[in-house]
């Protein structure tokens, strides 16, 4: 059986730079995004809604739907 010499990866410091600097990118992207999840004003008004839809759908009885014939 035939062997092959292993295979080297030479890194510059241009390459570690540019991992470095899109590593911390991604860590600052995903920290917006946690941060951004904090509900607001807007947020609150959308969850007091969806029972109300939920209702509607599901036919939550004493709504102003449909009156049984």
């Amino acid at each position: 059986m035939l062997r092959r010499p292993a295979t080297t990866i030479q890194l510059t410091t241009a390459d570690l730079e540019l991992y470095e600097a899109n590593r911390q990118r991604k860590n600052g992207e995903k920290q917006s995004r946690s941060s951004s999840n904090v509900p607001t004003e807007k947020g609150k008004e959308k969850e007091t809604k969806m029972p109300a839809q939920k209702e509607r759908i599901m036919g939550g009885g004493g709504g102003q739907g449909r009156q049984g014939n």
